[in-house]
């Protein structure tokens, strides 16, 4: 049986080919275009290279492969803007860099992650960490409104409860509030793209965080720190300095931010993200 298949996910443009008959198995795979190379193995018996070929075969689609016909055309895999390329360098870095992305909270290190990721970037030359800082500073851009700010009263905020409504005081802190948005930004993508649709994904379950501390600063500085393990780095702000040169509008600390409207606090969210509200007030007493 042969079947052919494709991978052209983000950044990918991969085949992937597999024939198996009797106890030999041979695979086909490398880039969209050329001949790739190939790779031949055989099994003890017929029943064990049809489980192991179709066990490939899952992993392969788990991994974004998809099928296509024999005869079945390649498509043209779309050229990726600069902007879309620097967003999934972006993600790759946050994500590859947290080696307890689906573990329990409790075994979550901020730190580590922070040196992990430094480690991570260090890797790369200053183009690529200009783009990861530009889109870091797009990212706090994104999460610059009314909702996030109401998360950030909701998980951190001072409140009471009077006749089993909570109040929330409201306040927020610029600073503070940089912090917490990097801070939601290395939990990744899903949950940032979650997070920006419905802050009350916080609580749907697919997500495990320690909220007695929520706020990752030294996100900030972690292109800078990259750059400095192999170059030397002038008052340590080379990349951010180039950011801030190269792309003038990127004014996510600047003074003239608004938001679509003023952020709500007092008894209203708990009329508005009742799951939300009980939930966390609940672990917060």
């Amino acid at each position: 049986m042969k079947r052919n298949f494709i991978n052209q996910e983000e950044l990918s443009d991969k085949f992937w080919n597999i024939d198996y008959s009797g106890t030999i198995q041979k695979i086909a795979f490398g880039k969209t275009g050329t001949k790739g190379r190939e790779t031949i193995k055989e099994f003890a018996d017929e029943k064990e290279c049809i489980r192991e070929s179709e066990k490939l075969i899952s992993q392969k689609i788990k991994k974004g492969y998809t099928e296509i016909q024999e005869n079945e055309e390649i498509p043209q895999k779309k050229e990726l803007s600069e902007n879309e390329k620097a967003d999934i360098y972006f993600w790759e870095a946050i994500e590859k860099s947290n080696t307890y992305k689906k573990a329990h909270w409790s075994e979550y290190d901020i730190d580590e992650h922070l040196e992990n990721l430094t480690a991570y970037l260090a890797k790369f030359g200053k183009e690529r960490l200009i783009l990861f800082e530009k889109t870091l500073q797009e990212k706090l851009s994104e999460l610059y409104t009314a909702e996030i700010a109401e998360l950030s009263f909701i998980l951190e905020g001072d409140f009471r409860s009077e006749k089993g409504t909570y109040v929330f005081d409201g306040f927020l802190s610029d600073d503070g509030f940089i912090y917490f948005r990097c801070w939601l930004i290395l939990k990744g993508k899903d949950f940032f793209e979650d997070i920006t649709q419905d802050i009350q994904s916080f609580v749907s379950g697919k997500y495990s965080f320690n909220i007695g501390d929520c706020w990752g600063e030294g996100l900030l500085y972690v292109s800078d720190e990259a750059y400095s393990e192999n170059h030397d780095n002038e008052d340590e702000s080379e990349i951010r300095d180039a950011v801030h040169e190269q792309y003038p509008d990127n004014h996510y600390d600047g003074m003239n931010r608004q938001m679509k409207r003023e952020p709500k606090g007092g008894t209203d969210l708990q009329k508005m993200y009742p799951k939300l509200v009980k939930e966390i007030c609940e672990l917060r007493k």
